[in-house]
C-alpha cells in the first residue's frame, strides 16, 4: 500500500486501506452512520467494518463544523476518519499505530 510522510511518520491513506480491503475480503462491508451528539458544533461518525468471516470492527470519529479548511465537510472528514479507524482495528494498513 502506498504510504504518505506525516510529520516524519509514515502513513496509509485512508484511500488505501479501503482498496487494500475490497481486495483482501471481496465479501466484506463497510457501514457508517452518524451518532448523536448533545454538541451542535461537532458530528460523531462511527464505522463498521464487516470482514464477511464474522469479525467486525468498529470506529468512531467526530469533526467540528465551521473549523479550519475542512469544516465545511466535518460530516465527511468524520466518516473518512471512522472507516481508517475501523481498517485499523482490523489490521489493515497500520505501521505504527491507530490514528485518532
Amino acid at each position: 500500500m502506498r504510504t504518505i510522510n506525516i510529520k516524519g511518520k509514515e502513513y496509509v491513506p485512508v484511500v488505501e486501506r479501503v482498496k487494500e480491503f475490497h481486495k483482501l475480503f471481496p465479501k466484506g462491508s463497510i457501514e457508517t452512520w452518524m451518532t448523536s451528539s448533545s454538541n451542535e458544533s461537532r458530528c460523531i461518525v462511527q464505522a463498521k467494518v464487516k470482514l464477511g468471516d464474522g469479525r467486525e470492527f468498529t470506529g468512531l470519529s467526530q469533526s467540528e463544523w465551521g473549523k479550519g479548511l475542512m469544516g465545511g465537510v466535518a460530516l465527511e472528514v468524520a466518516e473518512t476518519s471512522a472507516i481508517g479507524r475501523a481498517l485499523g482495528f482490523a489490521n489493515i494498513g497500520l505501521i505504527d499505530g491507530i490514528a485518532s
